[in-house]
């Protein structure tokens, strides 16, 4: 298992301060900012979100250019919305006007406010996610479900598919690898027929790690619940790190 997850989660006691700040206070953190991305309106509170969210994980030893790469799809998307918002939304003075294909297009000031609009929160909210999942090791973040009472079943089925779509993202490689190496993908025929096998190959293996791994818990004693550690009652710095969040998040809110 790679990525910032490992490295946070390799760091232990050493850790930053932001990787270390209780899972229950991030939590309430998250919400509150997704809620000031969605009710802020404009761009530039949704934009200083992402900008504040890539600053914050730089602070707390993630590499830059790993919050950059996840950001690549979103980025996209943010893209492709705006692009979509300049076609479908005829509000406001005409900026541009073509025809294509026999087809009149008109860009409007409003389709491009509502399309910056649209953009910059897609940014801002997956930047806020990306700064949360990027300095919060899973064990903390399913502590904070529990303590917020999510349904333990939920909580279970978290920390097993977190833990074994790794594992067979790798078994998946290596069957990949091997049929590389007997010429398995040299044409579309050959595609086709290795595609299936991997696929029925991979239910397999995945039937057989599960019972492994059920006989495995009940032979360590697992009765159908997971045990998870109880929190330790939150410090000083969680909460001075409640208020300074919430008063940041504040001022974003009214520079909207």
């Amino acid at each position: 298992m790679g990525g910032a997850h490992h490295f946070i989660d390799a760091q232990g006691e050493e850790r930053s301060l932001l990787a270390a700040l209780d899972g229950r206070i991030k939590l309430v953190l998250l919400l509150a900012a997704l809620g000031v991305n969605l009710t802020a309106g404009g761009i530039r509170t949704p934009l200083a979100l992402a900008i504040l969210a890539l600053l914050l994980v730089v602070a707390a030893g993630v590499p830059a250019r790993d919050f950059f790469k996840r950001m690549a799809i979103p980025t996209m998307l943010a893209l492709v919305a705006f692009v979509t918002q300049l076609f479908w939304v005829r509000q406001g003075e005409p900026l541009l006007s073509f025809t294509l294909f026999s087809w009149d297009f008109v860009f409007t000031s409003g389709g491009v406010e509502r399309g910056s609009e649209l953009s910059a929160r897609i940014l801002g909210g997956m930047g806020t996610l990306l700064f949360f999942s990027l300095t919060t090791p899973l064990p903390e973040l399913m502590r904070a479900a529990r303590f917020f009472r999510c349904p333990p079943v939920l909580v279970e089925l978290a920390l097993i598919m977190y833990r074994y779509i790794f594992l067979f993202l790798e078994e998946g490689a290596r069957i990949r690898n091997a049929q590389k190496s007997r010429l398995g993908y040299v044409d579309f025929r050959n595609v086709l027929r290795s595609s299936g096998i991997l696929g029925g190959m991979l239910i397999l293996r995945t039937y057989d790690r599960a019972e492994a791994t059920f006989a495995a818990m009940r032979c360590r004693g697992y009765r159908g619940a997971l045990t998870v550690a109880v929190g330790n009652p939150l410090q000083g710095r969680d909460w001075i790190a409640l208020g300074a969040g919430l008063g940041l998040l504040g001022i974003l809110f009214a520079m909207r």
